[in-house]
């Protein structure tokens, strides 16, 4: 699997994916908002042999990302695709930033997934989504390693 930027030319792609996988997809709009952006914008793609088969769209504030959304084409679902994407994007772009999401409170396989990845649940969005569903807010923080403290 490779990763790379997501470029404009991408679009079609994404969106087609989105409205397979999502039963509220977002718009091409908003999708085409996301991957003009330059600044504080992390949006990537997965490859497998040159095809897009996820996405990830995240914002950059500081040592903050909030992650917007990331998604891996039905097809290629439940085959360890989403997790390989993820813990790529988690070592290589974030591994330096308290990490953020929200996901719906029905969710539990997207939740367990983050639960293994090292995110805590921290707080709940009441009615969040469009059809009034809770979302669980979770964080995974930076990493600390190796930090001394100056203090006696």
């Amino acid at each position: 699997m490779k990763i790379r930027r997501a470029t404009l030319s991408d679009l079609v792609s994404i969106q087609k994916m989105e409205e397979r996988i999502f039963k509220n997809p977002w718009s091409n709009k908003s999708i085409r908002n996301e991957l003009k952006r330059d600044m504080n914008a992390l949006n990537l793609v997965a490859e497998l042999d040159q095809k897009i088969i996820g996405y990830f769209f995240a914002h950059l504030l500081d040592n903050e990302v909030h992650i917007l959304n990331i998604a891996i084409d039905v097809t290629y679902q439940h085959q360890g695709y989403g997790n390989q994407f993820f813990r790529k994007i988690l070592e290589n772009y974030l591994q330096y930033a308290d990490v953020y999401l929200e996901v719906k409170r029905s969710n539990f396989p997207a939740i367990n997934l983050y639960l293994n990845f090292g995110f805590e649940e921290i707080d709940i969005r009441e009615a969040y989504y469009a059809n009034g569903e809770d979302a669980v807010i979770m964080v995974k923080r930076e990493k600390t390693h190796g930090l001394v403290s100056s203090e006696r």
